[in-house]
């Protein structure tokens, strides 16, 4: 008897049809992502996976390969040689050592004893230690210590040790939007504490009190009647110098940063102190102070350092961690389980930046100094990119100047004299670091017209925003959302002035030049939710839209027989039922115009549905149903749907112009019978994404 082998699909096939994500290709950032335990992220961060995803891959065109485009959103440095002590450390482990042996999970002793000398003459001490043997008179030992490939994964492997699902991990707003996605990642939950202006954008230590304190309190009250674990707020994402502010809390602020520990240690909240931007603190004599130099909080802190940004080292992946014995024993274990080891050369590396030798801090002092400097320069070059030459420091402009004319030649004179319409947010000039906080605002609301794709583009949002510098000048930059700004009301990006120089001068021209380009003439209109006694006025744009849209396509008698009062009857005993669903133009108290739709998922392959779309007739053609197509589309997308579909009569061409201009297809046709006719519609596909 002959074995037959029934072959339903090719392996690749079926890894296909089961991936379907993975069929599209993409160019930039991979995918974010999702939660390992399958929900879906808290809105909070869900808004900035979607604003990152948006910078890194959506806004990009088909072209990205054949025309690089320019992108001010990288987190790379400064090009500046490596630190050259890691750099030889490296060399002498490769050339006098054998490369044969496996690693230990935890990393070298010897390395370890480095670190440890390093990190207790910068001022660490255990005020609590344990009572092991080799615990030195700091109170600490090389088991405080381990390193792995970056404080990126280290981050990961933290928030996966100290939480449990529907724990809190706070952090602040603006920050690094990538740890709150990979804390989510991780099972925890996401809430930002806020930077304030009044704030100096630091942390207030009462208004994190408070805050933890309500996340608690809302959190008992949603759990008290379950049996078992009540989530908490676990652990306080302190960055200092914080990214992307760059703010700094050194010496000077050493009451403010015992505050912080002192709320956190209080309620139980680890401190994750992230310090990978601690040595390009611009002022020498205030470099960011680690909260575990502060006597008694030492326990309670999980301080992170790395090479990345500070040791011009970002390609080689590395980092360390120091906390208490059972965090470091947890983080082992769990390199063990997942990765069995960190590379050992990447130890090499870190002991060879921080160890406690005169000569490494002689060679700090000399690099620093240099590194530093380069970084003053370039605050000052972005200072004169947006405000113009003056607004740098007098000894630098002679030298910007002249950098400026060789990299645009003529049209350095523009440049000079700063971007128009930008400008930096108040009390947030950096500390430390190579962002930009940008303030876009006045930008809000002004037109551009694309003329190959026959539209206007309005900057309303964010997205607008990189929608327009994209189509204008290929620029992209990370904004607000991405980075959880505080002030929504606000359009804002984050730039990195370490870039190439002529690369960053060329963006800002073509940025400059972009501005110039906008209709400044803003709309005197606002689209919002709408509201009960919008529903009067509402009733006449229906009726007066039939009327005027479907004169002699629809019978006579059918549209005669509309009514105002009867129509705006409906719309008022509806509107308890319907009111989250609708969008309405404004201007003052006149509505314009307004959209109906159903998030509801459809029996077909449709999850989202545009009913209805009408403009008052004396306001067709500016521009008002785009504007609330647009926002619908929002909102569809904010809930997580799709794609869309949208019916129109077969016989309203304007309509069905109007529906293929903005990207629909007709997939779909069906009977619909108005009064005692048939009618045909068309059904307009739209893919919100």
């Amino acid at each position: 008897m002959t074995n037959k082998m029934l072959t339903k699909a090719t392996a690749i096939d079926r890894f296909g049809r089961e991936n379907k994500d993975l069929l599209e290709r993409r160019f930039g950032l991979p995918n974010i992502g999702k939660r390992f335990d399958g929900e879906n992220f808290n809105p909070t961060v869900d808004r900035i996976a979607r604003a990152i995803n948006y910078y890194g891959f959506e806004v990009r065109d088909e072209n990205i390969v054949e025309i690089p485009d320019t992108d001010l959103g990288s987190g790379n440095p400064l090009c500046f040689k490596p630190f050259p002590p890691a750099v030889q450390a490296m060399i002498k482990s490769l050339e006098e050592e054998l490369m044969y042996r496996y690693p230990y999970t935890e990393g070298s002793d010897e390395i370890r004893k480095q670190l440890l000398e390093y990190v207790e003459r910068e001022g660490f001490v255990n005020t609590s230690p344990y009572s092991y043997d080799d615990i030195d008179e700091k109170g600490l030992s090389v088991h405080n210590i381990t390193f792995s490939v970056s404080t990126s994964v280290l981050f990961n492997q933290i928030i996966s040790i100290i939480s449990k699902p529907k724990d809190v991990i706070l952090v602040t707003g603006p920050n690094y939007g990538l740890f709150t996605i990979r804390a989510e990642r991780a099972g925890a939950e996401v809430e930002v504490l806020e930077l304030q202006e009044e704030d100096n954008f630091l942390v207030n230590p009462e208004k994190l009190a408070e805050t933890i304190d309500q996340i608690n309190n809302s959190l008992q009250l949603a759990y008290h009647r379950r049996q078992g674990y009540v989530p908490r707020v676990v652990a306080f994402l302190n960055a200092n110098p914080n990214n992307p502010t760059g703010k700094v809390m050194g010496q000077n602020e050493y009451d403010l940063l015992y505050k912080i520990a002192d709320v956190c240690n209080k309620r139980g909240v680890f401190v994750i102190d992230d310090l990978v931007y601690r040595d390009i603190s611009y002022d020498k004599d205030n470099i960011a102070l680690p909260i575990a130099t502060i006597p008694g909080m030492f326990r309670n802190t999980i301080s992170l350092f790395g090479l990345s940004k500070s040791y011009s080292m970002a390609s080689l992946r590395a980092g360390f961690v120091v906390a208490d014995e059972l965090i470091i024993r947890a983080i082992i274990n769990k390199t063990f389980q997942e990765m069995d080891s960190a590379p050992a050369i990447i130890g090499v590396a870190l002991a060879g930046a921080y160890n406690a030798t005169d000569e490494r801090y002689q060679a700090y002092e000399k690099y620093f100094t240099e590194l530093r400097g380069e970084y003053k320069y370039r605050l000052n070059l972005i200072k004169a990119l947006v405000n113009g030459i003056t607004a740098s420091a007098p000894e630098y402009r002679t030298k910007i100047s002249e950098t400026i004319y060789k990299a645009v030649g003529p049209d350095a004179e523009k440049v000079l004299t700063g971007l128009p319409l930008v400008d930096f947010p108040k009390n947030l000039e950096p500390e430390s670091g190579f962002f930009a906080i940008l303030d876009f605002t006045k930008l809000k609301g002004m037109k551009f017209r694309d003329k190959e794709k026959d539209l206007y583009i309005v900057i309303r949002d964010e997205a607008e925003l990189l929608n327009f510098f994209y189509a204008t000048s290929r620029t992209r930059f990370l904004v607000g959302e991405s980075i959880s700004w505080p002030d929504d009301t606000m359009l804002v990006g984050r730039v990195n002035y370490a870039i190439e120089e002529e690369k960053l001068i060329k963006a800002f021209l073509n940025m400059h030049n972009a501005i110039l380009m906008l209709d400044q003439n803003k709309d005197d209109y606002i689209i919002r939710k709408n509201r009960y006694e919008d529903q009067e006025q509402m009733a006449h744009i229906k009726v007066d839209g039939w009327k005027n849209a479907y004169d002699r396509i629809i019978s006579a008698s059918y549209l005669n027989s509309l009514n105002y009062e009867e129509q705006a009857e409906r719309y008022k005993a509806s509107f308890e039922e319907y009111k989250d669903y609708v969008f309405v133009a404004v201007r003052g108290d006149e509505v314009l115009g307004y959209s109906c739709f159903d998030p509801t998922p459809n029996v077909d392959e449709f999850d989202s549905e545009l009913v209805s779309l009408y403009i008052k007739p004396t306001e067709i053609g500016k521009g008002i149903g785009t504007e609330l197509f647009i926002a619908t589309r929002k909102q569809m997308i904010s809930l997580g749907k799709k794609n869309m579909i949208i019916w129109c009569l077969s016989d309203n061409i304007n309509a069905i112009r109007f529906y293929e201009k903005l990207g629909g297809k007709i997939v779909k046709t069906k009977d619909a019978q108005i009064g005692d006719k048939n009618y045909t519609e068309y059904g307009f596909y739209f893919h919100l994404n």
